[in-house]
């Protein structure tokens, strides 16, 4: 399975944060790994609509992910305006946020620095 996740919008621009961001389970320690899949199989990611939330009025700030998932052939993607607040959606984002932040930075995630 691989993720790939985009960041935009919020209080600042940087640009380096628009580009979209990989994350191979194949390269996650295997519990992670597998707590990622079944993250992902817990948010139903392939049965979600395109765009899932919507940006409050006045929130010219708000930040938007956009998760692109493949495995298996599939792939689908889902953009999620903030606020998250569905449960395993959010837990999903953080999940995936944690291990490409550790992927970015050439530490195993979950591994003390």
């Amino acid at each position: 399975m691989r993720i790939e996740i985009k960041r935009e919008g919020g209080p600042a621009y940087f640009p380096g944060l628009a580009r979209p961001r990989g994350v191979d389970l194949a390269s996650l320690p295997p519990e992670q790994a597998e707590a990622l899949r079944q993250s992902v199989q817990a948010a139903r990611f392939f049965e979600l609509p395109p765009v899932v939330g919507t940006i409050p009025p006045g929130s010219a700030d708000a930040r938007r992910f956009t998760l692109t998932v493949e495995e298996g052939g599939r792939r689908h993607t889902v953009q999620f305006l903030e606020p998250v607040e569905e449960p395993r959606l959010h837990e999903l984002l953080e999940q995936v946020t944690k291990a490409e932040r550790a992927q970015r930075r050439g530490a195993r995630p979950g591994t003390p620095r």
